[in-house]
């Protein structure tokens, strides 16, 4: 058995992709010892991807907005729990604090050089610096050997939502089949697609492929998408977009044939339930932020500023994704389906 105590504390609040990542150090705890109860303090978006997790036995949710009160209640809550260690994932001051003022005897965080906003500061004990340029769950398995756990391949685990998958497969059922998921979103406006290009994909898509093809997204996608709405409207291609709750998105990439899309929460959680990703990579590092697993396809152009990682384009022209054509992304998608080899991209790993 390890040498975890009795409660462990992890806080990782968000984002759904950070967090469905985050998730692979829970997992590991369990896999050496499955005593240990675990904690995870979480936001709300990101909240459906700890609430039911076998992995996660204590949930604390913290509220955007809930003021000084809220956070009262939390640390309170937190406190009553007698952590033993406290992991912070998420390396900024707000997440720091809260593992600070949980309690536990142990703070245990990111090394000075990858932390931001001072919150090493806070930290008890960090892991040993290394490549910060590496895959965030790379990264985040650096705790797991910290904390003196065999090593083992990273374990991607989600909920699993039965009233969710029954909507799930009654929808495939519908299409016809496994289908083609493309989603439009992205939380950077940097690693956006140009409005358009994700409705001609789909079009061209489902004239190539012998898949059902559905768009999806959610609800501010309608909004900043209008040309890739207007564009699937009297076709075959299924509008989806806004149309699934988080649970349900991912139950439904469960059953999918595969994912096209940007660097974005549902990217990771498509790549989290086995799914084959073609991903339209910019403004962020695939190395880094990329779908996890070898199997996933990166469509992107050799822009000389790219990867910038910033979250807005500061250039005269976004050239990374503007420059970005429909033939490549259609390519990377028939060698993912197991066709020719598409020389121009890449694979991911």
């Amino acid at each position: 058995m390890s040498a975890l105590p009795e409660k462990v504390l992890i806080v990782r609040l968000g984002a759904i992709g950070d967090v469905a990542n985050a998730l692979v150090v829970a997992a590991a705890m369990k896999r050496e010892d499955p005593a240990p109860e675990i904690g995870w303090v979480v936001h709300e978006l990101a909240r459906p991807l700890v609430d039911g997790h076998p992995c996660v036995d204590r949930v604390h949710f913290w509220k955007r907005g809930g003021g000084v009160s809220a956070f009262r209640r939390l640390v309170a809550e937190l406190r009553a729990e007698a952590y033993g260690l406290a992991i912070d994932l998420q390396r900024i001051a707000k997440s720091a604090l809260l593992a600070r003022l949980s309690g536990s005897p142990r703070v245990l965080g990111f090394d000075r050089a990858r932390s931001k906003e001072l919150s090493w500061l806070l930290s008890t004990e960090r892991i040993v610096p290394a490549d910060r340029r590496a895959h965030m769950v790379v990264q985040y398995m650096e705790f797991v050997r910290h904390l003196g756990l065999r090593a083992t391949e990273p374990e991607h685990l989600l909920p699993t939502a039965s009233v969710a998958g029954q909507r799930a497969d009654a929808l495939v059922r519908e299409l016809g089949g496994s289908p083609i998921l493309l989603n439009l979103g992205a939380s950077k406006p940097a690693n956006r697609w140009v409005d358009g290009r994700f409705g001609e994909l789909a079009l061209r898509a489902a004239e190539r492929f012998s898949a059902p093809v559905c768009l999806i997204g959610g609800p501010d996608d309608r909004r900043l998408f209008p040309r890739d709405i207007a564009a699937i409207q009297g076709s075959d291609v299924r509008d989806l977009v806004g149309e699934t709750s988080l649970v349900e998105l991912w139950e439904l990439e469960r059953r999918a044939r595969l994912f096209v899309g940007l660097d974005t929460g549902p990217m990771h959680l498509a790549a989290a339930v086995g799914l084959t990703c073609v991903i339209l990579f910019g403004a962020a590092d695939p190395r880094r932020t990329g779908p996890w697993g070898e199997r996933h396809r990166i469509a992107r152009v050799g822009a000389p500023c790219a990867p910038c990682n910033k979250r807005d384009c500061r250039m005269p022209r976004h050239e990374c994704m503007e420059d970005l054509p429909v033939e490549l992304v259609l390519a990377e998608m028939e060698a993912a389906l197991g066709g020719v080899a598409a020389s121009a991209g890449e694979v991911a790993g």
